[in-house]
């Protein structure tokens, strides 16, 4: 077993891994590249009044995901009893002023519902063949499926105008990116995934439902970097080369170098791409490195002095993609309305400064909600923008689940991968947590 690890990245992924390796008796170092622990999970309460927050980055936790919630029973949190079940939020529609449920959107189109079950069925009958989820790339017809995109699907099958937009809607909100981006494989891969949690003896409920953690997300990256031993986590620590010399690893900051038996590269992959190797990474390893699509999620949330607009999550065919109360749970006046807006839409809202991106939300609740007042405060953050992220998640692209899963999830020497790109549950708090667990499990099994 290593006697020492430096893990890069102080995301939950590295947290979790740290947090192993600690207990298991290593000597741990985390190099964090910002100021600030948490990763994209980043609970934001500046500039709210009424003690109000809203999550930046991750926010759901599926009742599912049985990691998240060990961790939330071990630091004493709670998960918001008020549950959001995916499978009705996702259709309703915010057309000319009114937020449209089932009914009304099937006297507009009666063969809306139907086409969309359609085109679930099409995915589910592609994930019965996913074996193991972990493996999808082991599904016999994985070549085919995973060429083609799910525009193709949706093409092949003829949806119409409303079943369309709410795939299209779905894409952009679960994978932060437009249907020509995704493999069929691979969101036939995660819906393989959550039917084996359905039917697994440690799943809470039997259908998907997600939850918000009261007090926010950002408690569970907290909890884990406050069980570290003092001094363990270094922040402002960007990594810039590391040299593996026989039985050394050489990690090189800006100011410092720090030597291991190993190392866990907790950080993102477009973060990764800045990093110079020596040796060079092997050619398989630096392409999935360099190739792995992301998403484009940009979340903007703003507080308004009364809630003056109806319950729902409503999808729009706006810039705003979609558009929910995060604060619905919360007593008091305020309230903050969060728009969601993954793939084109979030790209092009990244090209605008922070304030012009809350003015262009703004308007467009206006345009749902006329009786809004004047915000009061707010914030957009654009993932895209961040060097240390360079994007939402990750999104396995048409040939890329073949191409890449295996590669990017098995160990290359004293150098080991982790974060939600190498999860089973990947993009989710849930990939996170998993992946620096089998990190951790994986180096202190490596002698």
């Amino acid at each position: 077993m290593p006697q020492r690890v430096v893990v890069i990245g102080a995301g939950l992924a590295g947290l979790t891994a740290a947090d192993r390796l600690v207990r298991a008796g290593v000597d741990v170092t985390v190099l964090e590249a910002s100021m600030r622990i948490g990763g994209r999970t980043f609970t934001h309460h500046a500039d709210f009044v009424e003690g109000r927050f809203a999550e930046a980055g991750a926010e759901w936790i599926d009742t599912v995901h049985r990691r998240v919630h060990e961790l939330v029973a071990r630091f004493g949190l709670e998960v918001d009893p008020v549950t959001t079940t995916w499978t009705a939020v996702r259709r309703w529609l915010h057309r000319d002023g009114k937020l449209l449920g089932p009914d009304q959107l099937g006297e507009i189109d009666p063969l809306f519902m139907a086409e969309l079950d359609q085109f679930d069925a099409y995915i589910a009958a592609v994930a019965e063949g996913i074996a193991d989820p972990a493996r999808p790339d082991l599904h016999p017809e994985a070549a085919r499926f995973d060429a083609l995109s799910v525009a193709d699907v949706l093409t092949d099958l003829g949806l119409g105008e409303l079943a369309t937009l709410f795939a299209q809607r779905n894409m952009e909100g679960e994978f932060a990116a437009e249907p020509h981006e995704v493999s069929v494989l691979f969101i036939a891969q995660q819906r393989a995934l959550y039917a084996a949690a359905h039917t697994s003896p440690d799943a809470p409920h039997g259908a998907v439902e997600a939850q918000r953690l009261l007090g926010g997300v950002g408690q569970l990256s907290g909890g884990l970097a406050g069980a570290l031993p003092e001094g363990t986590i270094q922040r402002g620590q960007a990594v810039r080369r590391i040299d593996t010399v026989a039985a050394v690893v050489r990690v090189h900051t800006d100011t410092d170098m720090y030597e291991a038996d190993a190392v866990v590269m907790a950080c993102s992959l477009p973060a990764m791409r800045g990093i110079t190797f020596n040796p060079p990474l092997p050619a398989e390893l630096d392409a999935a490195i360099n190739g792995l699509g992301y998403g484009t999620v940009t979340k903007t949330a703003l507080q308004y002095p009364t809630r003056s607009w109806p319950p729902g999550y409503a999808t729009t065919e706006g810039r705003v993609q979609r558009v929910y109360e995060p604060t619905a749970g919360m007593p008091g006046k305020t309230g903050i309305l969060m728009a969601y807006t993954g793939g084109d839409s979030g790209r092009e809202l990244a090209e605008l400064s922070e304030d012009e991106r809350m003015d262009v939300v703004e308007a467009g609740q206006r345009v749902m909600y006329p009786n809004l007042a004047q915000r009061v405060a707010g914030f957009s953050q654009a993932w895209s923008l961040d060097p240390f992220f360079g994007g939402s998640y990750a999104v396995y692209r048409p040939g890329e689940v073949t191409r890449f899963w295996h590669v990017l999830r098995r160990p290359w020497g004293r150098i080991h991968l982790a974060g939600e790109h190498t999860a089973t549950w990947t993009g989710y708090l849930e990939g996170a947590i998993e992946s620096g667990e089998s990190v951790a499990a994986a180096v202190v099994g490596s002698g």
